[in-house]
């Protein structure tokens, strides 16, 4: 498992383009408006549990996925961005519904290989527009 993580995080890495729209600042945090064309995605979800307790494992089984734990053996690299995406409720407050995505590399975009593990699906996502913070 952990050769598969490694080979997803230390192999081949791409950052997607995309159109920085603006830099923004707001209570301190800063964070870019970026818009991104379509491409297909690897997603997974969760329900009823909350972020703090699926994010780790919900991250985890994509970057195996593009690591080479897929049906093909393949070890693809990563793609960035990841998205997190969170709904919330009628009320505002954040449901428990949560889905994570990485971008399959530009390489892989005709056809990916097919995920092992039935919870990831490969999804074809329109362009976005996204609130990006940086991480490290």
């Amino acid at each position: 498992m952990f050769g598969m993580i490694k080979n997803s995080l230390f192999g081949n890495s791409e950052e997607t383009q995309y159109k920085l729209l603006s830099s923004e600042t707001k209570d301190g945090v800063s964070f870019e408006v970026r818009r991104y064309d379509p491409a297909k995605y690897a997603t997974i979800s969760s329900e009823g549990r909350t972020y703090e307790q699926v994010i780790g494992e919900l991250v985890r089984k994509l970057l195996m996925y593009i690591g080479g734990s897929n049906e093909q053996e393949e070890a693809m690299g990563t793609a960035f961005p990841i998205i997190i995406t969170v709904y919330p409720r009628n009320d505002g407050v954040f449901s428990r519904r949560l889905v994570v995505g990485i971008r399959i590399p530009s390489i892989y975009q005709q056809s990916p290989p097919t995920p092992i593990d039935s919870a990831i699906r490969i999804e074809e996502r329109p362009g976005m527009t996204v609130y990006a913070l940086q991480f490290g």
